[in-house]
């Protein structure tokens, strides 16, 4: 099983949560936060797919859909940042594989499913000759 990132573990940004004190490093720090909140989000998909929907009874509103656009960040990724950063990466990456695998999963059911006659095709018309 893979190991549970802590992010409050790496001691790159404040743990006040003031912003670091030069600008660069403190817009490295918030991409790196918005990232990692997709992988928790990821993560919590992966163990729930049908997240508010498996609570019987409980309304669910749509949510905003919206794309990620990075920012632009002047300079490299700060030395400060760069042990949360791979953590990260290496978050990512045992996701995505455990995403792809997932998504492998399902494929190889709907294939079951497709292949039962009846099942997700429409039946064409069947006609019996009583009379003849």
């Amino acid at each position: 099983m893979a190991e549970q990132v802590y992010w409050e573990d790496y001691p790159d940004s404040d743990p006040t949560g003031e912003p670091a004190e030069d600008p660069a490093v403190a817009a490295w720090l918030r991409v790196l936060d918005v990232l990692e909140m997709a992988v928790v989000a990821a993560e919590k998909t992966l163990k729930d797919p049908l997240g508010p929907l498996s609570a019987p009874g409980q309304p669910v509103a749509a949510l905003p859909v919206q794309r990620w656009s990075p920012p632009t960040l002047r300079g490299p990724l700060p030395p400060e940042a760069r042990r949360r950063a791979m953590a990260l990466s290496a978050a990512q990456e045992r996701v995505a594989r455990r995403l792809e695998a997932a998504k492998q999963d399902v494929a190889r059911q709907l294939h079951a499913v497709s292949s039962v006659p009846g099942v997700g095709d429409p039946s064409g018309a069947i006609y019996l000759d009583v009379n003849g």
